[in-house]
């Protein structure tokens, strides 16, 4: 169905922009490039549109979220009305001073508050990725590894104290298991 009605529209088209041969020979070669070039925008515009106008709009919209919906709102009125203003340009209207200009501004306008709105949206996706720091949890790491490094300093001079306290077997034996692996390691031998 949907592509019938895209064959007819094309063929509609067709016939109203092809003019009889015998008055396409009398056009000059560069009217008659801008004729196909125009016929052939319009076709390329109309295929483009051809899949979203074949659907029905409750159905395209029920798919979309709210600010998709918006810009494929925003898009086809603009289209519709660029179309018109070109329409208006081939007839040898003049449509500045028609009110297709006025719309066409107003739609621009939209245009703008969409981009805004969805500018806006991405900036709060953006915000809500960004890494976050919990204060609380951030006091909690330092205020535990705090202690702890009290706790292993205060284990180092208990150790070296109670070393001091009894004979000293062997000067290895005394120190620090930390010191011992560097002095290893710089000896060339792999701590244990």
């Amino acid at each position: 169905m949907a592509r019938q009605r895209a064959f007819s529209a094309e063929s509609r088209l067709n016939k109203r922009c092809r003019l009889p041969s015998t008055s396409m020979s009398l056009l000059a070669s560069e009217t008659h490039a801008k004729v196909a070039a125009v016929q052939s925008s319009l076709s390329a515009v109309e295929s483009h549109l051809a899949p979203l106008l074949a659907k029905n709009p409750k159905e395209v919209a029920r798919h979309l979220g709210a600010l998709e919906n918006a810009e494929l709102q925003v898009s086809l009125a603009y289209a519709a009305a660029s179309l018109y203003f070109c329409h208006l340009l081939s007839q040898g209207v003049d449509p500045s001073d028609h009110p297709i200009r006025q719309e066409l501004d107003r739609i621009q306008l939209y245009f703008k508050k969409v981009r805004a709105t969805a500018d806006e949206a991405a900036e709060k996706e953006a915000s809500r990725d960004r890494i976050r720091v919990d204060v609380d949890a951030a006091k909690r790491i330092v205020h535990h590894f705090a202690h702890a490094a009290e706790a292993s300093v205060q284990r180092r001079v208990e150790a070296a104290a109670s070393a001091e306290a009894r004979p000293a077997a062997s000067s290895e034996e005394v120190k620090p298991p930390i010191k011992r692996a560097v002095r290893k390691k710089i000896k060339g031998k792999a701590p244990p």
